[in-house]
């Protein structure tokens, strides 16, 4: 039976750098995500911004026709490249073009990239992730590779937008 749920976040993973033999890492990995103007979050800290006054201050900005584009990297420990096969990403320079394709630690299956987890983002006074207002505020975050944030629709199914 196949399984299309997202591995356990512990799942360890090993690979070997391409440029130098014999240097082989093994760590879990995660997806992360990015929505075009996310960073807007650098110049503030939750105490000093809402995830809602955020929103109003990136949406008019980044999702003028109600959509902004998503970039993918792959993180873990001691790793955070660009990730392979994302719509948006650098085709020249990913995970895939500096490491050999990760397999399971234990059982050397090879990573099936759609079920890596994807991070959560958040934004409150507990931690303050880059564009984790998107998330505190809506409650979405994509599926692996998702190539485009529809924030309207998102926005309208979340109560903020009629």
């Amino acid at each position: 039976m196949t399984n299309f749920r997202p591995y356990p976040a512990h799942t360890q993973w090993t690979f070997r750098s391409r440029q130098y033999s014999g240097v082989e890492r093994t760590t879990p990995l995660h997806l992360s995500w990015e929505v075009s103007g996310d960073p807007i979050t650098d110049d503030y800290t939750p105490d000093e911004i809402t995830a809602q006054e955020l929103w109003d201050k990136w949406f008019p900005e980044y999702a003028k026709d109600g959509t902004a584009k998503l970039s993918w990297s792959v993180g873990g420990d001691g790793t955070f490249e660009a990730a392979p096969f994302s719509v948006h990403g650098r085709p020249y320079e990913h995970f895939l073009s500096i490491y050999t394709w990760p397999v399971h630690a234990d059982t050397e299956e090879p990573l099936n990239w759609a079920r890596l987890p994807v991070r959560d983002k958040v934004w409150n006074l507990k931690r303050a992730d880059k564009g984790g207002f998107i998330q505190e505020l809506t409650g979405w975050k994509p599926s692996p590779f998702e190539p485009v944030f529809h924030a309207e629709t998102i926005a309208k199914a979340a109560g903020l937008m009629r």
